[in-house]
């Protein structure tokens, strides 16, 4: 066999199993964007809201923690221009604490995130867990978002994490959370939080 032929070989195999392990990485990223693993646990120390578009997901996490899931909200509130979706978190933050239908009071505590970003946002949020004592916590966000802020969670907190999504879906276009989650998913594995 000529040393020419031999090395060329190599090479298509090597070049192959490059071209294969990114395939198999951008869908498995793909699978976990578009069809993520939700949590509901029944009982959590804390839920944490992930900052993000105006959705639900704050009417949400006050709903699971009068259901009983939780007396403490921890809200990520990025600092921002004014905007009415500002406006319409602060109003949400001033409404603490709130009382349950069974007469626990519910505490909701707003943090500015380190630095924003959804690390940010997880790091100063087990930050704040861990100083309060929290063992586990339910983090909520939109569909798109839930493997990356699991990853996250998991790389940053030591105790039990679970994530789900909203009810009420962000009008966020699957193609446009499959480019724009993929990329934080991977970066996500690259890059741990902590």
């Amino acid at each position: 066999m000529r040393p020419r032929s031999r090395r060329r070989r190599i090479a298509l195999v090597a070049t192959a199993l490059v071209v294969l392990a990114i395939a198999v990485g951008g869908l498995t990223a793909a699978r976990a964007v578009l069809f993520p693993r939700i949590d509901s646990p029944d009982r959590v120390d804390a839920i944490v809201v992930v900052a993000g578009a105006q959705d639900d997901r704050y009417i949400y996490a006050r709903h699971l923690a009068e259901e009983g899931v939780a007396d403490h909200i921890l809200v990520s509130h990025p600092s921002g221009g004014p905007s009415p979706y500002a406006t319409a978190l602060k109003s949400y933050c001033a409404t603490t604490p709130i009382t349950a239908r069974d007469g626990r009071s519910i505490d909701i505590e707003c943090f500015t995130p380190d630095v924003d970003t959804t690390e940010g946002e997880t790091t100063a949020a087990t930050r704040i867990a861990r100083e309060r004592g929290y063992e586990s916590l339910l983090a909520v966000t939109y569909w798109g978002h839930v493997s990356r802020v699991r990853i996250y969670f998991e790389q940053c907190f030591d105790g039990a994490v679970w994530v789900t999504d909203t009810p009420r879906p962000l009008s966020k276009s699957r193609k446009d959370a499959l480019l724009h989650e993929t990329g934080g998913y991977v970066k996500a594995f690259i890059k741990p939080a902590c």
